[in-house]
Protein backbone atom coordinates (compact mmCIF):
# COMPACT_ATOMS: atom_id res chain seq x y z
CA UNK A 1 0.00 0.00 0.00
CA UNK A 2 1.20 3.57 -1.20
CA UNK A 3 1.75 5.57 2.15
CA UNK A 4 -0.14 8.81 0.57
CA UNK A 5 -3.43 10.90 0.93
CA UNK A 6 -4.95 13.33 -1.06
CA UNK A 7 -3.75 14.97 -4.82
CA UNK A 8 -0.23 13.08 -4.15
CA UNK A 9 -1.93 9.55 -3.64
CA UNK A 10 -3.94 10.19 -6.49
CA UNK A 11 -1.15 10.98 -9.00
CA UNK A 12 0.65 7.69 -7.35
CA UNK A 13 -2.65 5.77 -8.37
CA UNK A 14 -3.02 7.30 -11.70
CA UNK A 15 0.70 7.35 -12.72
CA UNK A 16 1.00 3.49 -11.42
CA UNK A 17 -2.30 2.13 -13.24
CA UNK A 18 -1.24 3.57 -16.39
CA UNK A 19 2.11 2.07 -16.45
CA UNK A 20 0.77 -0.90 -14.93
CA UNK A 21 -1.83 -1.25 -17.73
CA UNK A 22 0.43 -0.75 -20.47
CA UNK A 23 3.02 -3.19 -19.24
CA UNK A 24 -0.44 -5.66 -19.58
CA UNK A 25 -1.15 -4.45 -22.66
CA UNK A 26 2.56 -5.33 -24.13
CA UNK A 27 2.51 -8.00 -21.53
CA UNK A 28 -0.47 -9.71 -23.74
CA UNK A 29 1.06 -8.65 -26.99
CA UNK A 30 4.50 -10.38 -26.66
CA UNK A 31 2.76 -13.43 -25.64
CA UNK A 32 0.92 -13.63 -28.87
CA UNK A 33 4.44 -12.75 -30.29
CA UNK A 34 5.85 -15.64 -29.27
CA UNK A 35 7.95 -13.90 -26.32
CA UNK A 36 7.33 -15.96 -23.51
CA UNK A 37 10.21 -14.85 -21.57
CA UNK A 38 9.62 -11.40 -22.24
CA UNK A 39 6.13 -11.26 -21.14
CA UNK A 40 7.23 -13.44 -18.19
CA UNK A 41 9.47 -10.81 -17.07
CA UNK A 42 6.41 -8.09 -18.10
CA UNK A 43 4.20 -10.03 -16.25
CA UNK A 44 5.90 -9.87 -12.64
CA UNK A 45 6.33 -6.28 -12.44
CA UNK A 46 3.14 -5.77 -13.61
CA UNK A 47 1.88 -7.48 -10.73
CA UNK A 48 3.98 -6.02 -8.16
CA UNK A 49 2.71 -2.25 -9.51
CA UNK A 50 -0.92 -3.81 -9.45
CA UNK A 51 -0.98 -4.86 -6.21
CA UNK A 52 0.82 -1.77 -4.85
CA UNK A 53 -1.93 0.04 -6.86
CA UNK A 54 -5.15 -1.79 -5.94
CA UNK A 55 -4.32 -2.15 -1.77
CA UNK A 56 -4.41 1.60 -1.83
CA UNK A 57 -7.55 2.55 -4.17
CA UNK A 58 -9.49 -0.40 -2.04
CA UNK A 59 -7.98 1.46 0.93
CA UNK A 60 -11.33 3.63 2.65
CA UNK A 61 -12.32 2.93 -0.59
CA UNK A 62 -15.66 4.33 0.49
CA UNK A 63 -14.78 7.56 1.91
CA UNK A 64 -12.69 8.73 -0.70
CA UNK A 65 -14.45 7.67 -4.29
CA UNK A 66 -12.21 9.60 -6.30
CA UNK A 67 -9.74 7.11 -6.07
CA UNK A 68 -12.37 5.26 -8.45
CA UNK A 69 -12.27 7.70 -10.78
CA UNK A 70 -8.67 8.37 -10.97
CA UNK A 71 -8.06 4.57 -11.52
CA UNK A 72 -10.54 3.98 -13.54
CA UNK A 73 -9.48 6.64 -15.90
CA UNK A 74 -5.81 5.58 -15.68
CA UNK A 75 -6.73 2.05 -16.70
CA UNK A 76 -8.32 3.20 -20.18
CA UNK A 77 -4.97 5.77 -20.83
CA UNK A 78 -2.81 2.53 -20.05
CA UNK A 79 -4.49 0.65 -22.94
CA UNK A 80 -3.73 3.36 -25.64
CA UNK A 81 -0.54 3.72 -24.17
CA UNK A 82 0.52 -0.11 -24.24
CA UNK A 83 -0.88 -0.27 -28.10
CA UNK A 84 1.09 2.82 -28.65
CA UNK A 85 4.51 1.53 -26.93
CA UNK A 86 4.18 -2.23 -28.64
CA UNK A 87 3.78 -0.33 -31.98
CA UNK A 88 6.76 1.53 -31.66
CA UNK A 89 8.80 -1.71 -30.24
CA UNK A 90 7.62 -3.44 -33.13
CA UNK A 91 8.58 -6.45 -31.87
CA UNK A 92 8.13 -9.84 -34.69
CA UNK A 93 7.58 -10.61 -37.86
CA UNK A 94 4.68 -9.97 -40.50
CA UNK A 95 3.85 -11.06 -43.53
CA UNK A 96 2.73 -8.89 -46.77
CA UNK A 97 0.88 -10.16 -49.55
CA UNK A 98 0.29 -8.30 -52.40
CA UNK A 99 -2.18 -8.91 -55.64
CA UNK A 100 -1.16 -7.24 -58.82
CA UNK A 101 -1.57 -7.99 -62.50
CA UNK A 102 1.31 -9.76 -64.26
CA UNK A 103 3.00 -6.57 -65.50
CA UNK A 104 2.71 -4.61 -62.86
CA UNK A 105 3.92 -7.78 -60.04
CA UNK A 106 6.58 -7.91 -61.66
CA UNK A 107 7.77 -4.46 -61.53
CA UNK A 108 6.95 -3.84 -57.81
CA UNK A 109 9.14 -7.14 -57.05
CA UNK A 110 11.98 -6.27 -58.89
CA UNK A 111 11.99 -2.89 -56.86
CA UNK A 112 11.41 -4.60 -53.52
CA UNK A 113 14.20 -6.71 -54.08
CA UNK A 114 16.23 -3.78 -54.83
CA UNK A 115 15.11 -2.37 -51.65
CA UNK A 116 16.60 -5.72 -50.00
CA UNK A 117 13.16 -7.69 -49.32
CA UNK A 118 12.84 -11.41 -50.20
CA UNK A 119 9.85 -11.61 -52.93
CA UNK A 120 8.15 -14.87 -53.59
CA UNK A 121 5.39 -14.42 -56.72
CA UNK A 122 2.79 -16.79 -57.02
CA UNK A 123 0.48 -17.22 -59.83
CA UNK A 124 -3.78 -16.58 -59.27
CA UNK A 125 -6.75 -15.80 -61.64
CA UNK A 126 -9.51 -13.03 -60.12
CA UNK A 127 -12.40 -13.96 -59.98
CA UNK A 128 -13.53 -12.29 -63.44
CA UNK A 129 -10.43 -14.62 -64.55
CA UNK A 130 -7.34 -12.26 -65.03
CA UNK A 131 -3.98 -13.06 -64.41
CA UNK A 132 -2.93 -11.65 -61.45
CA UNK A 133 0.07 -12.83 -59.20
CA UNK A 134 0.44 -12.56 -55.38
CA UNK A 135 3.71 -11.40 -54.33
CA UNK A 136 4.88 -12.70 -50.57
CA UNK A 137 7.08 -10.45 -48.56
CA UNK A 138 7.94 -12.15 -45.55
CA UNK A 139 9.74 -9.17 -42.73
CA UNK A 140 10.32 -7.45 -39.40
CA UNK A 141 7.53 -5.43 -38.53
CA UNK A 142 9.84 -2.38 -37.80
CA UNK A 143 10.50 -3.04 -41.68
CA UNK A 144 6.84 -2.69 -43.18
CA UNK A 145 6.14 1.25 -43.10
CA UNK A 146 9.42 1.01 -45.62
CA UNK A 147 7.79 -1.88 -47.40
CA UNK A 148 4.32 -0.21 -47.78
CA UNK A 149 5.43 3.60 -48.73
CA UNK A 150 7.81 1.49 -51.49
CA UNK A 151 4.49 -0.32 -52.30
CA UNK A 152 2.02 2.49 -52.57
CA UNK A 153 4.82 4.45 -54.55
CA UNK A 154 5.16 1.66 -57.20
CA UNK A 155 1.42 0.12 -57.30
CA UNK A 156 -0.63 3.06 -55.54
CA UNK A 157 -4.13 0.79 -56.61
CA UNK A 158 -2.25 -2.55 -54.87
CA UNK A 159 -4.45 -4.90 -53.20
CA UNK A 160 -2.12 -5.26 -50.16
CA UNK A 161 -3.25 -8.03 -46.88
CA UNK A 162 -0.68 -7.78 -43.56
CA UNK A 163 -0.52 -11.06 -41.17
CA UNK A 164 1.13 -11.25 -37.88
CA UNK A 165 3.83 -13.69 -38.46
CA UNK A 166 4.16 -16.23 -35.38
CA UNK A 167 6.95 -18.14 -36.61
CA UNK A 168 9.00 -18.64 -39.54
CA UNK A 169 11.81 -20.85 -40.77
CA UNK A 170 14.02 -20.66 -43.94
CA UNK A 171 13.92 -17.66 -46.63
CA UNK A 172 15.00 -14.14 -46.34
CA UNK A 173 13.47 -11.57 -43.82
CA UNK A 174 14.65 -8.16 -43.77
Amino acid sequence: MLDLQGVPLYIAIFVGKTIEVSLDTLRLMLINRGKKLLSAFVGVVYVVIWLLIISSVLTDIADDPIKVIVYSVSYGLGIILGSVFEQRLAVGLTSLQIVQTEAEAENLAHELRDNGFGVTILEGHSVDGTRREMIFVQLRRKSVPAAMKLIYSHAPNALVSTSDVRSLRGGFVR
